[in-house]
């Protein structure tokens, strides 16, 4: 028996992709995610998914760098995407914190108090009941693993506010929580992005507190591993490096990197890392976006004055194996569920660079993993948020974070 109804559309027609993603169910869904092209009217696919859904289901989602699902056979541009998820188990809240840029912090405040209370008006189990259900069927120690609430982030990638807005989401909410998300994208025009919150958005974050009795899982992982080379970062400030080992950063990066030209394409292949202080010591990508005028190198994400900026490479096998665990381990985390209900994945458009370079397609080794039939939806982002292994709560580069929804209960 289903414990959750999935259904994927994808196409170039806006209709289409809204049709085919509603046809495998009979009752309307708790939630519908879209992802899409920026060249696609974003106040005309939610009013379209609207008038078919009617008021009483959450629409989330955002414009990219690249649409995935498992309806095609690898990322595509100048499309659309969407999924209907439908399951007595399952409360979903959606909050929008608008003016990200210029109030962080009230974006913060106000996207989460509007997630809590669309929350508790949705709800169709209540916590203690799905508690009281899974103690008497589960040890204590399963339960401890149980994630039964998550929070998804789609937040404006060209605010350049990721850390901003987790930093102060990190002060309401329990550090155990889980969070996943990626920044919404424009397929490299740097212009302006767009959200779907229950609206149309952009300069936002869109957050989706999802409370369910379904299994679920998350990971996060990138397909990089250091190298003996790297540089002190001598000045900085927020995510524009102007020093390292005290001298210019953009002379210092091209003498790591052996090379005179820095684009996007050397980034995707050589990138930097830093560190964690934590027991694991995992290397977290901060990837470098261009080289400013003076010298000093712009970065897709904050660069701590202090740290350590090591080069990073990688390879085919690496690349392929890294994905791999990744995709497992989100499948661990959810509890191993012998059935997957879908899988939505956050993937670096950098990543999606490299992948390209290598040739190889995430999409192949999940349908070849898993099966063709799961359902499989996603976008290449311009950043990814998640936690660490010892439980830092991070805007990254040049990663994937794999969000896993078990077609069964926790307590099954």
């Amino acid at each position: 028996m289903d414990r959750i109804k999935v259904s994927i559309g994808h196409s170039e027609n806006i209709d289409i992709a809204i049709k085919e993603a509603l046809k495998e169910l009979k009752r309307p869904p708790n939630i519908v995610i879209t992802f899409f092209s920026v060249n696609f009217n974003p106040n005309e696919i939610y009013r379209k998914i609207r008038e078919k859904v009617g008021e009483n289901t959450e629409i989330i989602g955002c414009s990219t760098g690249g649409e995935i699902s498992n309806i095609l056979t690898d990322c595509k541009t100048n499309t659309v995407s969407i999924i209907a998820l439908e399951s007595p188990y399952m409360n979903i809240g959606v909050g929008v914190g608008k003016n990200l840029s210029k109030n962080p912090k009230g974006a913060t405040y106000n996207s989460l108090k509007e997630a809590t209370y669309s929350l508790d008006r949705n709800k169709k189990m209540t916590t203690i009941n799905i508690l009281q259900r899974a103690y008497v069927k589960k040890p204590i120690y399963d339960l401890l693993r149980t994630k039964f609430f998550i929070n998804i982030l789609l937040i404006d990638g060209l605010s350049e506010q990721e850390e901003n807005y987790l930093r102060h989401l990190s002060k309401y909410i329990p550090k155990e929580t889980t969070v996943i998300g990626g920044s919404s994208g424009d397929n490299f025009k740097f212009e302006k992005t767009y959200l779907i919150g229950n609206g149309v958005f952009s300069d936002a974050v869109v957050l989706t507190v999802m409370n369910t009795f379904l299994k679920i899982g998350t990971a996060m992982g990138h397909p990089y591993y250091p190298t003996n080379r790297g540089a002190l970062v001598t000045k900085a400030k927020g995510r524009i490096v102007y020093e390292l080992n005290n001298k210019p950063a953009a002379e210092v990066l091209k003498e790591l990197l052996k090379t005179d030209k820095l684009s996007p394409e050397t980034f995707a292949k050589y990138t930097t890392g830093i560190k964690s202080i934590d027991i694991f010591g995992e290397y977290m990508i901060k990837s470098p976006m261009m080289i400013l005028p003076d010298g000093s190198v712009k970065f897709y994400a904050e660069i701590p004055e202090g740290s350590f900026l090591t080069m990073m490479k990688t390879d085919e096998e690496y690349l392929i194996e890294s994905f791999k665990k990744t995709l497992f381990d989100a499948i661990k985390d959810a509890g191993s569920p012998r059935k997957i209900g879908a899988i939505v994945l956050f993937n670096c458009v950098l990543r999606y660079l490299l992948k390209c370079h290598y040739g190889i397609n995430d999409l192949y080794f999940i349908k070849n993993l898993l099966g063709e039939d799961i359902p499989v939806i996603g976008f290449n982002t311009y950043g990814e948020q998640g936690r660490t292994l010892g439980g830092s709560l991070g805007h990254f580069n040049q990663t994937s974070t794999i969000l896993v929804i078990g077609n069964e209960l926790v307590d099954e």
